[in-house]
């Protein structure tokens, strides 16, 4: 389909959801999110959307009652983006995203005793701008990665990363021959 078309299908689904389903939703601007883009959103929820927002495929965004996610311009999600907020989610302009990135500001509560519950801590994310974030990255609660950062297939993300900072794991491939039995 034309992007014209994906814009005013666009304006048509994101002006629903914020008359029936979020009433603190701001877009800024065009967006051209996937057609099968799905937002999870409370009447409560406060949600910001930049200018030229584009997505190729499936994006989930989840914001929880109260929780915030602001997403700055310019920035571009692929296949599979995953943003689960419960706190807080800042975006900055001008970030890509590579497939299957999840951004997540909680975690499920747990302990010795009752294991596992349906209740969650939380801690805003930050994400700085002009970042790329490759594939397969996770990005958990309480992290804050500065501008202009690269972060690495695989890596998962926690705590504080300074502006310009290229980040990966080391994650060796071990290669052993097959013997014979």
């Amino acid at each position: 389909m034309k992007p014209y078309l994906k814009v005013a299908w666009n304006m048509l689904k994101y002006n629903f959801i914020k008359i029936f389903r979020c009433s603190d939703m701001k877009i800024n601007g065009i967006i051209l999110l996937g057609y099968n883009t799905k937002f999870s959103v409370r009447k409560s929820s406060h949600i910001e959307l930049g200018k030229n927002i584009i997505s190729d495929g499936r994006c989930v965004i989840v914001v929880d009652e109260n929780a915030r996610v602001d997403i700055g311009d310019r920035v571009y999600f692929n296949e599979g983006m995953m943003i689960s907020s419960k706190s807080g989610i800042f975006i900055g302009s001008g970030c890509q995203f590579g497939p299957n990135v999840k951004i997540f500001d909680n975690n499920h509560c747990f302990d010795r005793t009752h294991g596992v519950m349906a209740s969650h801590n939380a801690s805003e994310v930050q994400i700085g701008r002009n970042c790329w974030i490759a594939a397969n990255v996770t990005i958990l609660k309480g992290a804050k990665i500065g501008d202009n950062c690269i972060i690495g297939a695989g890596c998962v993300v926690k705590g504080e990363i300074p502006s310009q900072s290229i980040v990966s794991q080391n994650q060796e491939l071990k290669i052993v021959p097959i013997e014979d039995r």
